[in-house]
C-alpha cells in the first residue's frame, strides 16, 4: 500500500495542489460571498443621494434621460455634488388611455405611486394629466409659482375641480416651440407639467420649477 507524504514535507506547489483537491468547494464557496459582500458594499457606498424625483409618462423613447443631463446646472447652481447627489428621473412607465383598451395594469401602477408620494415633479402628455388630474394626484400650482408666473403661463393652465366646484390650477401646457428645457431635453414635442408631492422639499419643488419653467 502506497503511503501518503506527510503533508509538511510536500512543496510549497504540492501543498496548494493538496488543499484545492481537498477544499475546493469550500473555497468557492467563501469567494461568492466575498464577492457578493463586496458588490453590496460597492452599491450602498456608491449610490447617490437622491434630492427629487421625477416621472415622465409616456415620454420620447429617445431621449437623453441621464439626470445630468437634465438637471446637473440646476443642481450645481445650488450647492449640490453631481458625484453624490442626483435628481432620480423615472421614464419607464407607459400607459394608454385608448377606450378601446385602456391599460388598467400601469394605470393602477402609477396611481399607487402617487398616493405613497414616491414623485415630486410629474410630465404626462395632456390626456393622461387631465385623466390624474381629476383624482387629486396633484398639488396646486399657487403653492409654489409666484403671480408673474401665473400669469405667464395663464392661457396654458389645467385644471382640477374641487368638491366645491372650485377650479385649481394644477399643470401647464409645455411645447418644446416655447420651453427650451423641454425642447433641450428632447422628452417630448408637448407635455403637461405638474407638482405631485413637496414632502420637506418645498423650497426646492419652487426652484427646481422656475428653474423648468424660465
Amino acid at each position: 500500500m502506497e503511503q501518503k507524504t506527510p503533508f509538511k514535507e510536500l512543496s510549497f506547489g504540492q501543498k496548494l495542489q493538496y488543499i484545492w483537491d481537498y477544499y475546493k468547494f469550500p473555497i468557492i464557496a467563501v469567494i461568492i460571498v466575498i464577492a457578493v459582500a463586496a458588490s453590496f458594499i460597492h452599491d450602498i457606498t456608491s449610490q447617490k443621494n437622491t434630492i427629487l424625483s421625477v416621472v415622465c409618462v409616456n415620454a420620447s423613447g429617445g431621449a437623453d434621460t441621464d439626470s445630468d443631463s437634465l438637471f446637473g446646472d440646476f443642481l450645481e447652481s445650488n450647492g449640490y455634488d453631481l458625484s453624490k447627489d442626483e435628481i432620480s428621473v423615472n421614464t419607464n412607465i407607459n400607459i394608454s388611455l385608448d377606450s378601446n383598451g385602456l391599460d388598467y395594469q400601469n394605470m393602477a401602477v402609477l396611481a399607487a405611486h402617487f398616493s405613497a408620494h414616491d414623485y415630486n415633479i410629474c410630465f404626462m402628455d395632456d390626456k393622461t394629466f387631465d385623466h390624474y388630474a381629476e383624482s387629486d394626484s396633484f398639488c396646486d400650482l399657487r403653492d409654489y409659482l409666484d403671480d408673474a408666473t401665473i400669469e405667464k403661463y395663464n392661457a396654458s393652465l389645467a385644471y382640477m375641480t374641487s368638491g366645491s366646484g372650485e377650479k385649481i390650477p394644477v399643470g401647464i401646457r409645455l411645447s418644446a416651440d416655447t420651453n427650451s428645457w423641454l425642447a433641450d431635453s428632447g422628452l417630448y414635442d408637448s407635455c403637461t407639467f405638474g407638482i405631485c408631492y413637496d414632502g420637506s422639499n418645498k423650497k426646492l419643488v419652487q426652484k427646481i420649477s422656475g428653474y423648468i419653467l424660465q
